[in-house]
C-alpha cells in the first residue's frame, strides 16, 4: 500500500559515512531498509536530526544515539519537532553498544515517547531493519484516514478498469500527443485514481456507506458535530441542500443580505420568502456584523408585522435562518450568543463558513463557529448547520465543501430525508480525489496538530502585521503608507488573546458605532490594508490612491489578493501562506510606495495597460490621481454606503420574480429609467459582491442606484479595466453603440 508513499526514515548517529566498524554497521542498515522499501535521511547530530524533524512532514520513523545525548533539552526538542504536526510518530533509540547507562535509559523512558530501543550489533541486520520497518508501516497504517487508505490501496493493486471513465486509467490519454502531455501534467497517481462509483471496497458518497461513511464519521467527530456531509460541488451546492432539506415555498426564512449569491440563489429555488438583515458599513465600506439586538424577538416581530408579504397572515415561525460567519472581512461572530438569543425563534440556524473551516482548531476562536463544543444542548434551541470550504482556507482540492450538522435538545437530524436533499444536488460521477482530499484535510487537522497548524498561520499573519507597522515606523510622518485595519492595541502584547481583537463598543478604528459586549471579533488571519484618501464620514481627500491600483500592480507582479474594495484590499493568511511568500507581498508594497512617489511610467509598472489609448504617457501617480478624482467626483464612497443603508421594497417573491424571467415576461431597461421598476434579476456589484437588489424588489424613487450605475458605467468607460464588475448589467452593442440595461419585469 506504501510503495506509492515517500515517507523516509531518519536516523541520527554521530558514526554515519565514517570508516569504522559502528559507521559500516549503519551503512549495511540503510542497505536493508531499503530493501524494505524505506529511504534513510542521516543525519550526525541531534540539532541537524530537529531541523531536519521540523521541515521535513514526511517521516515514518526516527531513530537517534542515546550515547551521544549531551542532555535531556535536545532530546525533548528533538521529541517537540517532530510531535508537533505527527503526534503518534515512532522514535526510538538505536545503541551501538551492548547496553545503555541505566540513569539514561530510565530518563528517556520518563519522557514517554521512546517507541523502543534496539542494539545494533544485538541481532542481525534483516532482522533489525524488518522490525523497524514494521514500525513504520504500523504508524503510516493509522496515518493515513479512511477513504484515502482505501484508494491508496485499490490504486496500488493495479486493477483493469472495464467501467468508467473512457480513459482507463489515464491510458486513453496516452494514445494521442495532446492526450500524453495530460497526463504527462497530471500523473498517473491522480488518474488512476479517478475511478467509477463501480469499484467495490470504496463505498458509495450518495448512499454514505463503506470508507466514505468512516470518512464522513470522522469528520464529524474532528470538527465537533454530530453529523457530516461530503459536498464535491462547492459550499454552494451544500448551502442550497440544507435549504432544499428543510425550506419550501411560502416558509419564512431569516436571511444576512451579506450573504454568499448560493444563499440568495436557495431562497428563488425554494420559494421562501425572506427577511433580510443587514450589518453597518464604515467610511471604507468594510461590512460590520449584524447588530446582536436585531436578533432579539421585539426586533424579529418587528420585522414580521411590516413584511409586505406577510400582511394578511398569522406570525409565522422562522423555518430557516442563516448567517455567514465570518464576514468577507474577517469579522465573526460569537454564535453562543446568536443561538441563545435565536431560542425558540427559529427551526434551524445555518452558519455559512466557508471561510472559517479552521476555527475548529484553536483556542482563539473559542464560542464563535457553528459546533462550538463548549454549547450546551438546551430545549428551545435550533437544529444547527455549518457549511465550509476546505479547500478555501485548509488543505483540499477546489469545489470541495463540508456540511456539518448539530442536534439540539428538541431536533435531531433525520439522515434518510435529508439525504434526499443530497442527492438531489449530488453528482452520480464524483471524483474520488476530491473525496480524498476532504479526508485528508480532516486528518491533517486532527488532535494537537490541528491547533499547531492554525497557530503556525496565526504566528504568520501577525508577523506581517507587526512588519506593516514596522514599515510605517520607519517613515517620516508627512510620508503615506498602508494602514493595517486592526485594534489599535492588539500588537502590543507578545501573545495572542481574543481580549485584545474584540471589538468594543464606539470605537474609532472599526467605525461600526455601537457593539455588544464580546460579540464580534476580527480573525488576525485576515489582513485588510488600507490605501490613503478617506477622511472622517466618508469624505474623500484632496489626493488619494484607489486600492485597485496597488492591487493591480500586484497582480502583474505575481501576487493576487483575495478582494479589492474602493481604498482597501483583504489579504487572506492561509495554512499554505509562509513567512517568504508575505515578505515578498511586503516588498512589493514598498516597491510600489517607490514607484508612486517617483510617478514611474506605466510602461514599467503597469505594463498591461499602458499600451490602451486612456493611459499613454500617465506615471503611476497620475493614474492614481485621475481615479481618485472620478471616485471623488461620483462620490463612491457615499454612494456605495447609501445604497446598501436601505433595501428596496419587496413586491413579489424572488421565486415568482424569477419564474416571470423564465417565461420572457422582461424587458431591458436602460439605466436612466430603473427608477420605480421592477427588478427581474440580482443586480451584484463587486466589490463588495453582495445584492443592492433582489428580483422581486423595486428600484428606489431616490435613483441611488441607478446614480451607483452611471459611475460604475463612467468608471469603466474613462478608465478600461478598472470598472467595478456587476452581475446583472447588460453592457448589449446596439447600433455599434454601447447601451447599459437590467432586465426588469413587465408589468
Amino acid at each position: 500500500m506504501f510503495k506509492q508513499l515517500n515517507f523516509p526514515i531518519l536516523l541520527i548517529h554521530p558514526a554515519i559515512g565514517q570508516n569504522n566498524v559502528a559507521g559500516r554497521q549503519l551503512e549495511a542498515l540503510f542497505q536493508a531498509l531499503d530493501e524494505e522499501g524505506f529511504e534513510v535521511l542521516g543525519a550526525e547530530h541531534l540539532e541537524e536530526g530537529r531541523l531536519i524533524a521540523e521541515a521535513h512532514r514526511g517521516l515514518s520513523c526516527i531513530l537517534f544515539t542515546p550515547e551521544a545525548v549531551p542532555d535531556l533539552q535536545e532530546v525533548e526538542a528533538l521529541f517537540s519537532a517532530a510531535h508537533s504536526r505527527s503526534p503518534e510518530l515512532p522514535i526510538m533509540a538505536l545503541s551501538t553498544r551492548q547496553s545503555i547507562d541505566p540513569e539514561l535509559l530510565s530518563a528517556l523512558r520518563e519522557l514517554h515517547q521512546i517507541r523502543g530501543i534496539i542494539y545494533l550489533f544485538e541481532d542481525t541486520l534483516p532482522f533489525i531493519a524488518g522490525q523497524i520497518a514494521r514500525t513504520a508501516r504500523s504508524y503510516l497504517a493509522q496515518l493515513l484516514p479512511p477513504f484515502f487508505k482505501a484508494l491508496l490501496d485499490y490504486t496500488g493493486r493495479a486493477s483493469y478498469s472495464w467501467h468508467s471513465p473512457g480513459h482507463g486509467g489515464g491510458v486513453a490519454f496516452r494514445k494521442s500527443p495532446v492526450g500524453r502531455a495530460f497526463h504527462d501534467f497530471f500523473g498517473e497517481n491522480t488518474l488512476r485514481s479517478d475511478l467509477s462509483v463501480s469499484v467495490p471496497g470504496l463505498g458509495s458518497l450518495l448512499d454514505h456507506t463503506g470508507p466514505v461513511a468512516e470518512a464522513e464519521h470522522h469528520t464529524a467527530r474532528v470538527f465537533g458535530a454530530d453529523h457530516s456531509f461530503y459536498v464535491v460541488n462547492g459550499t454552494s451546492t451544500a448551502n442550497k441542500i440544507i435549504w432544499h432539506a428543510y425550506v419550501t415555498r411560502d416558509d419564512l426564512v431569516l436571511v444576512d443580505r451579506n450573504c454568499h449569491k448560493s444563499i440568495l440563489h436557495a431562497i428563488i429555488m425554494t420559494g421562501a420568502i425572506p427577511i433580510y438583515l443587514t450589518g453597518s458599513r464604515n467610511d471604507y465600506g468594510i461590512i460590520g456584523p449584524i447588530a446582536h439586538d436585531r436578533f432579539s424577538g421585539a426586533q424579529l416581530a418587528e420585522h414580521i408585522a411590516n413584511h409586505p408579504l406577510l400582511k394578511d397572515r398569522d406570525a409565522p415561525r422562522i423555518r430557516l435562518a442563516v448567517l455567514t460567519n465570518s464576514t468577507y472581512d474577517g469579522l465573526c461572530y460569537n454564535t453562543d450568543m446568536i443561538v441563545e438569543q435565536l431560542q425558540d425563534r427559529v427551526e434551524v440556524l445555518h452558519f455559512d463558513e466557508a471561510w472559517f473551516g479552521y476555527a475548529a482548531f484553536h483556542p482563539f476562536y473559542h464560542g464563535r463557529h457553528g459546533m462550538s463544543r463548549s454549547r450546551p444542548r438546551a430545549s428551545g434551541h435550533p437544529l444547527l448547520f455549518a457549511t465550509q470550504s476546505p479547500h478555501k482556507v485548509l488543505a483540499a482540492l477546489s469545489q470541495a465543501s463540508i456540511i456539518l450538522a448539530r442536534d439540539s435538545a428538541d431536533q435531531q437530524l433525520d439522515h434518510e430525508r435529508f439525504n434526499e436533499a443530497y442527492m438531489m444536488h449530488t453528482s452520480t460521477s464524483p471524483h474520488y480525489g476530491m473525496i480524498a482530499s476532504i479526508d485528508v484535510a480532516t486528518g491533517m487537522m486532527a488532535g494537537p496538530a490541528g491547533e499547531s497548524l492554525v497557530q503556525e498561520t496565526l504566528d504568520e499573519a501577525l508577523s506581517f502585521r507587526r512588519a506593516m507597522q514596522q514599515s510605517a515606523e520607519q517613515l517620516d510622518d508627512e510620508q503615506w503608507w498602508f494602514d493595517v485595519w486592526e485594534p489599535e492595541d492588539a500588537l502590543e502584547s507578545d501573545n495572542l488573546h481574543s481580549k485584545d481583537w474584540t471589538l468594543k463598543d464606539r470605537v474609532d478604528w472599526h467605525g461600526f458605532g455601537t457593539m455588544a459586549d464580546n460579540y464580534a471579533l476580527l480573525d488576525p488571519i485576515k489582513v485588510s490594508l488600507l490605501t490613503p484618501g478617506v477622511e472622517e464620514k466618508g469624505r474623500l481627500a484632496k489626493s488619494g490612491i484607489p486600492a485597485t491600483l496597488v492591487t493591480r500592480f500586484l497582480a502583474n507582479r505575481g501576487l493576487v489578493v483575495e478582494k479589492t474594495g474602493l481604498y482597501s484590499f483583504l489579504i487572506l493568511f492561509s495554512l499554505g501562506i509562509t513567512k517568504g511568500k508575505w515578505s515578498t507581498l511586503l516588498s512589493e508594497l514598498r516597491e510600489f510606495k517607490r514607484l508612486y512617489d517617483l510617478n514611474a511610467p506605466l510602461e514599467s509598472t503597469l505594463p498591461d495597460i499602458a499600451g490602451q489609448p486612456p493611459y499613454a504617457g500617465l506615471g503611476l501617480r497620475d493614474l492614481g490621481e485621475q481615479l481618485h478624482r472620478c471616485y471623488k467626483q461620483h462620490s463612491l464612497v457615499r454612494l456605495q454606503r447609501d445604497m446598501y443603508t436601505e433595501l428596496p421594497q419587496m413586491h413579489l417573491r424572488p421565486a415568482d420574480a424569477y419564474q416571470q424571467m423564465v417565461r420572457g415576461h422582461v424587458e431591458p431597461v436602460p439605466v436612466d429609467a430603473l427608477s420605480g421598476r421592477m427588478s427581474a434579476v440580482m443586480l451584484v456589484p463587486y466589490p463588495p459582491g453582495i445584492p443592492v437588489i433582489m428580483p422581486g424588489e423595486r428600484f428606489p424613487e431616490d435613483n441611488v442606484i441607478a446614480a451607483y450605475l452611471d459611475a460604475a458605467i463612467d468608471l469603466e468607460t474613462r478608465f478600461p479595466g478598472f470598472g467595478n464588475d456587476i452581475h446583472g448589467l447588460r453592457n448589449d452593442l446596439i447600433a455599434g453603440e454601447r447601451r447599459w440595461r437590467v432586465d426588469c419585469l413587465v408589468e
